[in-house]
Parts: structure tokens; sequence; C-alpha cells
């Protein structure tokens, strides 16, 4: 289990931008330009929509006990980038078509 969720019980009470900051240091990510919602068309969903839709993916996804692993999984896949590019509107499909269109690596028809 990576550190930052065996850290979470004392970490929560940090504000998003400490506990942003260090994850993007644990995982050296670089800055760039990561605007999904400027002239986007749809409305944007609220963060606890989001959380719920990857939950349920999780949880339909993951295997007894992996549910860290998958999630991790998610989050490094194309889907997250699909889903969180809300100019597109992916993130407002059915969440079977989100889960089976991860299964099988790229969006389906």
């Amino acid at each position: 289990m990576p550190k930052q969720l065996k850290d979470a019980e004392v970490s929560h009470c940090l504000s998003f931008e400490q506990v942003s900051d260090k994850i993007l240091e644990i995982y050296s990510i670089k800055p760039g330009d990561f605007d999904t919602i400027t002239n986007c068309k749809y409305t944007i969903p609220a963060f606890m929509d989001i959380g719920r839709l990857y939950s349920i993916m999780i949880e339909h996804c993951a295997k007894p006990g992996e549910n860290v692993n998958e999630m991790i999984k998610i989050f490094k896949s194309f889907i997250s980038d699909e889903i969180s590019n809300f100019k597109t509107g992916v993130y407002y499909q059915n969440p079977d078509y989100l889960e089976w269109s991860y299964r099988e690596g790229r969006l389906l028809n």
C-alpha cells in the first residue's frame, strides 16, 4: 500500500494544496497544462460525483483485497484522462460503458 494511503488518517486534516504538493513531489509530476475546464461546454461535476464514479469502477474491477492497486491502475490508465476531460463529456457516459472501456483499454464504439 502506498505511503500516502497509510498516512491518510493523519493527512486528511491538511489542506488540499499541502497534500497535492506532496503527491506532486512523491511522483515527480512536472508542471504542465492540465486545463480540462476552460471552454468546456458541459457543467463540471462536483468532486464528490467524480469520486463516486471512480469508487464504482474500483469496486467493480478490483479483485478482493486489491482495491488500492486497482485504484492506482485506473488513475494511471487512459480512462482517467478521458473522464477528466470535461470538454468531451465522456464523464457523463453510463458508468458501465466507462468500466468496460477501461477493461478493454479503449473507448468502446
